[in-house]
């Protein structure tokens, strides 16, 4: 968000400060895209100078991609109390791409310290929009729910560049949406405003009242507590605390791929077996060894040890960087709230299944728990906006709705682990064999009754043993 511009365009309102807060997302958000102010480093060796690019493990887009991952590895059951209501928003969520968006924006989310969901109306349908954290700026809020704020849209078009800002006011129940377009050939400067419908030709006007009980748009701030000095109420990355040893990580993945280059093999061979020919495009002498030479030369020296060709070649040390970052890496767990081997750089640490990780109550259920309950509200929240306008469009009929959204209690294991439970129950008396293979095989009762009476036909073959010779 481009504070000074958003004040030139609204020059009566009285914004809250930010103190500099969304310089500091926008920090966050080069370290998730791989630009940190670390990217570049001093060219060593004589002569070379200059700079050269880090070789980067980039590690802030994995954390934010593991959080996002593990927040929605379950799906989100949503009861409006009614089955018209809950068809529709169902229908919605899939004609809108949710689930396929959420994850990537909740990534985002987690990087830049929250994101923001928009319901607008588009040719008499409701539409759902998503946008980044960096993206927004709040105007009103209370302990609950942010309930005014200013959307930003930046977009190109030929030689011009468009910036769009929607702001979102209440007064009295009635939500006022204000749309402002200016347009310039310079990106950094606002420019002068154009009406909406030269780039937005079905736009009829520039606000819109909707008289509902809820804002049109919900904020998700991350449950991390900020410790950033700001007035606006916005969470922080979840690496905000952990730049240090973020950079750490990367030096030492920068010392591990280059380990390969330092260390390549190199051969040392007495100044005597050194050839010399001119380029004949520079007229330069030029030195080099022939390695396929396999004829016998006269050379002058004095001791045996003068003609020995030595291997120079150096130990690489790949396990002494492993350790090192996956130490970084435990680290960087614990301070963003992950149990000590989530994030690993190889595979000796094995990888844990969901059930293990509920069973165990570790830090990282828990911390997964708290976001959780959090996405609960923000997921609600914007089904309560859904229906309101879907009410005003005519694509649901008026009425009462109570929405309940809630992550299933279903725990995701992998085939293997579930397979292994199945045997210990059915072998403990504890289920029965119908029932685990209709959990293992993922059908009904008809279909596991007929795989049982096979395998029962097939048993006495198998324990008799079987013979070809036997017509």
């Amino acid at each position: 968000m481009n504070s000074e511009k958003m004040r030139q365009a609204f020059p009566g309102e009285l914004f809250p400060e930010d103190n500099g807060f969304y310089a500091k997302m926008d920090g966050w958000q080069l370290i998730y895209e791989g630009s940190p102010d670390w990217r570049s480093v001093k060219r060593a060796g004589l002569g070379k100078g200059g700079k050269r690019r880090m070789n980067m493990l980039n590690t802030a887009k994995i954390l934010c991609d593991e959080f996002a991952h593990k927040c929605f590895a379950e799906q989100v059951d949503i009861s409006c109390g009614s089955e018209e209501y809950d068809r529709f928003i169902l229908d919605f969520l899939d004609r809108e791409g949710f689930w396929k968006n959420i994850p990537q924006l909740l990534s985002k989310a987690f990087a830049q310290g929250g994101c923001v969901m928009r319901e607008y109306i588009d040719n008499g349908k409701v539409r759902l929009s998503f946008v980044e954290g960096r993206h927004f700026y709040p105007l009103k809020w209370d302990n609950r729910i942010v309930s005014e704020g200013i959307f930003e849209e930046i977009s190109a078009r030929g030689k011009y560049y468009y910036t769009l800002f929607e702001k979102h006011s209440e007064k009295e129940g009635i939500f006022l949406i204000e749309d402002l377009l200016f347009k310039s050939s310079d990106p950094n400067v606002l420019g002068d405003r154009v009406p909406l419908t030269e780039l937005y030709p079905n736009m009829e006007s520039d606000s819109f009242t909707y008289d509902t009980s809820v804002p049109l748009f919900q904020y998700f701030k991350p449950d991390f507590s900020c410790n950033i000095r700001t007035e606006l109420p916005l969470g922080i990355s979840c690496f905000a605390n952990c730049t240090d040893t973020l950079k750490a990580i990367d030096v030492a993945f920068d010392s591990f791929a280059r380990e390969f280059i330092l260390g390549k093999k190199r051969i040392i061979v007495p100044s005597s077996c050194i050839r010399t020919v001119v380029n004949p495009e520079t007229g330069i002498s030029e030195r080099y060894f022939d390695a396929d030479d396999e004829v016998y030369q006269a050379l002058k020296c004095d001791e045996d040890k003068d003609l020995k060709i030595t291997d120079n070649t150096v130990a690489l040390r790949v396990q002494e960087h492993v350790d090192a970052i996956n130490a970084l890496l435990n680290i960087i767990c614990f301070q963003v709230g992950l149990s000590p081997g989530s994030l690993s750089f190889d595979k000796s640490g094995g990888v844990k299944t969901a059930t293990e990780v509920i069973s165990e109550e570790n830090k990282t259920a828990i911390t997964i728990r708290c976001q959780k309950n959090l996405l609960v509200e923000f997921i609600e929240g914007m089904c309560r906006s859904v229906l309101e306008l879907a009410m005003k469009t005519g694509e649901i009929s008026q009425g009462e709705y109570e929405i309940t959204a809630a992550f299933k209690d279903s725990v995701i294991i992998d085939d293997n682990t579930l397979i292994d439970n199945n045997i210990k129950l059915v072998t403990a008396g504890l289920k029965s064999k119908l029932s685990a293979m209709m959990e293992v095989m993922k059908c009904d009762e008809e279909t596991a009754k007929k795989e049982l009476e096979r395998i029962r036909a097939e048993e006495p073959v198998v324990s008799g043993g079987f013979d070809p010779t036997i017509s």
